[in-house]
């Protein structure tokens, strides 16, 4: 279990993660990830934004590449 302090410090962590995130997302990339993560197709991200399969599947694989640095 974490301390106080070690708490404190992880919040802050996922914070700026989270804030590292949005600044090099563009807005229809934060929303296909807002709806991948939620579990959704190809299919149901394009038609909730109306948007083709393949716009998304491109922003997912810009996604990747941009978010890459999270994984070290």
């Amino acid at each position: 279990e974490l301390g106080p302090d070690e708490k404190l410090i992880e919040e802050e962590k996922l914070v700026e993660i989270k804030t590292g995130i949005k600044n090099k997302l563009s807005n229809f990339e934060l929303k296909v990830l807002k709806y991948f993560l939620k579990g959704l197709t190809y299919i149901e991200i394009a038609e909730k934004l109306g948007a083709n399969p393949k716009s998304v599947d491109n922003a997912l694989t810009r996604l990747k590449s941009k978010l890459a640095y999270l994984k070290k």
